[in-house]
């Protein structure tokens, strides 16, 4: 079984849980340092944009919580924006979630090089 320091496979498991986006940091390196967590920020936005694009995973913003359950997805220039915005990454009272959900297309569909293609 892979582990959760794949980038990759640590998106999946946590859009499969609905996580946020704090929490795939937190889980990818392994460390409750948010100074250590804003490091892979720019790892896994282009990797959540890129799987958003090809249909494996959504995201979701939302005022209640749990924001999967709660609202639409975000989508192109909101997700942007949403995803280049620090206090998004945070592990704080938020007065609105965000958190990464499971696609339309199986994780089976994935095939090395996708995101590569897609710049």
């Amino acid at each position: 079984m892979r582990d959760l320091q794949d980038d990759e496979y640590c998106l999946f498991i946590n859009g499969g849980e609905g996580s946020d986006l704090w929490a795939l940091l937190s889980d990818w390196s392994d460390s409750e340092d948010e100074e250590e967590w804003k490091k892979h920020i720019p790892r896994f936005s282009r990797l959540i944009r890129c799987w958003q694009r090809l249909g494996f995973i959504k995201v979701y913003q939302s005022g209640e919580w749990p924001a999967h359950l709660t609202s639409e997805a975000v989508t192109g220039q909101a997700l942007d924006d949403l995803l280049a915005d620090p206090a998004g990454w945070e592990d704080q009272d938020p007065d609105r979630w965000t958190c990464v959900g499971s696609g339309d297309r199986d994780i089976h569909e994935l095939e090395e090089g996708m995101c590569d293609r897609e710049r």
